[in-house]
């Protein structure tokens, strides 16, 4: 006995050393039981009713570890319990075990340090500094069991990968852990566990296990009696993998499979061969039986779980058949985006969820769906090494299948649009209830071919068809194409989206869009945006027609025409174009006046504009042609000219404008022009809406008629066409 007690000193010595860093926490939690009864092997031993575990652990490279070579906690089977186990998987003994099964089998019942009936029910992970907000939530504990080193195929570079697996964790139930979350224990319990029974009342079950001795004393841990073998848990995914009958959901998800290079562990366990962790790049990496690789982060690795919810093949196939079969021959074609969002909606990260909590409906996958179903629903259920898996016999649709996102996300013709859309982040405005939102679609050989953001082309670059994340929206720029930006993305997306109606007038109609001082205007079944208006090139215009759906919050149409443009908004600023070739023809006399001002030589030009967003309102040019004649419209001198055709510039910002104007949209009252009063004071004027009409009425109480019903706009303001001058007291 003094012998083992000196083994076990010096072992700790050893131990404390080589752990220094965390000696103010992990030491006080685990320290040495005080009495010393003999290390584990041989109380069990002499309990007599553990001969078959015994044997067992005799058989695999544990046996030092239990005979007091180490800290640990044994979760002891009994001989008839373990006689269970041989009969079920049909072995006439131990022996016909294979190795590697019976080395994951024992190192399943061997946790880590030294737990003792009140530290499972109540784990403090981060030592006894730490206090639990809610007790039993840290439920997983670290065990000897592990895999050996797996070969799994990379589809992405096609070829086979070396794969490091970790220590499998246990789970540990206590009453604490369902008081916690307000749930019956024995019904959320047995639901996973269905050949087991709840008897942890006053402290817990081990995995399918119940406890039958707690907490026997050994010189280097504690001894647990439980009724059952532990079946070692294998993680979700390859829990589906061995599961027929969710094939299609677990092909779906290995599309977006990805191997990390790991060279602390090739250099420590590769023996020549490079090493890899398999994940699942932005979804739950469901292979790995951690959810994070470092072993000093306790918390997160005795609470952190994924909770997978699996429809089956018969419901995978009926979700396809309603969405995708227009468009795809086959699920396994299917883009990865559109089934990214269907796999994005069956999972919750966070910690293991029991059926009560997912009945109750407060948890959400990523697009705040509710993750809500009943029991009758699930068809297959298994706790896992790193979660949950709950098989079910319906698809949980995501949102963006019902609703006016509905065709970007089964059309594969509009991929191009739903990258832009989804990376700028606006789909989860989309698949709300908030507006009713009119979506036209540009199909992606309309955007590639005949369309032009900022003046530069746009492409779709696939470097890699089987690799989710090698595809890419790119814009031509000063050295070539590069990837689009966000702020570009979301600039060309959200003029493809009309929010609110501004003004309709029998065939003619003007919709704001998700882009400020941003409008479509629609005219019999044509769609134009600001830049396809002001070039004027009517081929390039689009034509429209309704997208059929049932969608309760929005309308979507098809943008089609051989040599058609998608919308995009002007990126030319008006200071530019007033002065040149391209300007409008309507603008000619206008053009000759701020040439003759020089409001265009000014340094910055246009100086007196600040950087202000603006409105002009342009006089036709047989009105200004009268003004000259009649001395009313100044040519010279040049400051003359631009204190004049300053009260033609309106400050929006300061005529507290949210948009543009528009004849029948009821937008009146004054507006702030950039021109002054000899004593400095802003000169004013009113908009009337009168009947559907806009006029402008100036200082002398003349109503000048808006002539312009949808503008031209451009990027720093727009330029409306009136009949008349505007004339000031």
């Amino acid at each position: 006995m003094k012998k083992n007690a000196y083994k076990w000193s010096a072992f700790l010595v050893s131990f404390l050393f080589i752990f220094a860093s965390c000696k103010s926490e992990l030491e006080k939690y685990y320290e040495t039981p005080d009495w010393l009864k003999g290390n584990a092997w041989e109380v069990l031993d002499q309990k007599g009713n553990f001969k078959l575990f015994l044997s067992a652990v005799e058989r695999t490279t544990y046996k030092d570890l239990v005979q007091g070579k180490g800290v640990i906690t044994v979760m002891a089977p009994t001989d008839s319990a373990f006689q269970v186990y041989l009969d079920k998987h049909s072995y006439a003994s131990v022996a016909q075990i294979p190795e590697e099964e019976i080395n994951r089998l024992i190192g399943y019942h061997l946790v880590f340090y030294s737990f003792n009936k009140e530290q499972f029910i109540d784990y403090k992970p981060n030592g006894i500094e730490s206090v639990n907000p809610l007790k039993g939530m840290y439920y997983k504990y670290r065990t000897k069991s592990r895999d050996a080193i797996s070969s799994e195929y990379d589809p992405a570079y096609d070829r086979n990968r070396k794969v490091m697996h970790q220590d499998r964790f246990l789970p540990v139930f206590s009453f604490n852990l369902f008081d916690s979350y307000q749930l019956d224990a024995k019904s959320n319990y047995e639901f996973f566990y269905p050949n087991s029974t709840w008897t942890g009342q006053t402290g817990f079950n081990v995995s399918n296990a119940s406890v039958k001795e707690f907490a026997i004393v050994t010189d280097n841990g504690y001894v647990h009696v439980i009724n059952q073998v532990l079946e070692p848990l294998e993680t979700i995914y390859k829990t589906l993998q061995n599961t027929a009958s969710f094939s299609t959901f677990q092909k779906a998800y290995q599309r977006f499979v990805t191997f990390t290079y790991d060279p602390t562990v090739t250099s420590e366990y590769g023996k020549g061969d490079s090493l890899y962790f398999m994940n699942h790049g932005f979804l739950p990496p469901i292979s790995m039986e951690w959810p994070t690789s470092l072993y000093t982060q306790l918390a997160v690795l005795s609470y952190g779980a994924y909770n997978i919810f699996a429809p089956d093949n018969a419901s995978m196939q009926a979700f396809f058949n309603k969405y995708w079969a227009p468009y795809y021959n086959s699920i396994e074609n299917v883009n990865f985006e559109p089934m990214m969002a269907l796999l994005q909606n069956h999972y919750y990260a966070g910690t293991i969820l029991f059926p009560d909590q997912i009945a109750s409906g407060t948890f959400k996958t990523t697009f705040g769906n509710n993750i809500q179903f009943e029991r009758g629903a699930v068809n297959f259920k298994s706790i896992c090494v790193n979660g949950s898996l709950y098989g079910l016999n319906q698809v949980l649709v995501p949102a963006m299948f019902d609703k006016v996102t509905s065709p970007m996300y089964c059309n594969p013709k509009y991929n191009i649009l739903l990258d832009m859309m989804k990376n700028s982040d606006m789909v989860q405005t989309l698949i709300t209830d908030a507006a009713h939102f009119r979506i036209f679609y540009p199909e992606d050989d309309m955007i590639t071919l005949n369309t032009n953001l900022e003046g530069r082309a746009i492409q779709y670059q696939n470097t890699n068809s089987k690799l989710y994340g090698a595809q890419e929206v790119q814009i031509d720029g000063d050295l070539g194409f590069a990837a689009m930006s966000r702020s570009q993305k979301k600039t060309f997306a959200g003029s493809h989206v009309a929010t609110e109606l501004m003004t309709s007038n029998g065939n003619e109609a003007i919709y704001r869009t998700m882009n400020s001082y941003n409008y479509l205007y629609l005219k019999g079944d044509k769609v134009y945006s600001s830049a396809l208006f002001n070039l004027g090139v009517d081929e390039k215009v689009p034509v429209f027609t309704k997208i059929n759906g049932d969608w309760n919050n929005g309308d979507a149409y098809a943008l089609s025409g051989e040599a058609a443009s998608a919308l995009v908004p002007e990126s030319n600023q008006f200071k530019a174009m007033i002065t040149s070739v391209a300007s409008p023809k309507e603008f000619n006399y206008f053009k000759l006046t701020i040439q003759a001002a020089g409001m265009d030589k000014t340094s910055p030009p246009f100086s007196f504009l600040q950087g202000e967003r603006f409105i002009t309102f342009i006089p036709k040019d047989d009105a200004i042609y009268a003004g000259m004649l009649n001395g009313k419209v100044p040519l010279s001198p040049a400051a003359s000219v631009t204190s004049y055709l300053q009260r033609y510039f309106v400050n929006v910002s300061a005529s507290n404008l949210l948009d543009y104007p528009f004849s029948g949209a009821g937008i009146q009252g004054e507006i702030i022009s950039f021109a002054k009063t000899a004593l400095g004071a802003p000169i004013k004027f009113t908009l009337v809406d009168k009947n559907g009409q806009l006029y402008v009425k100036d200082g002398k109480g003349n109503e000048v008629k808006v002539l312009s019903y949808f503008p031209y706009i451009y990027a720093d303001g727009a330029a409306y066409l009136i009949d008349g001058l505007l004339e000031i007291e």
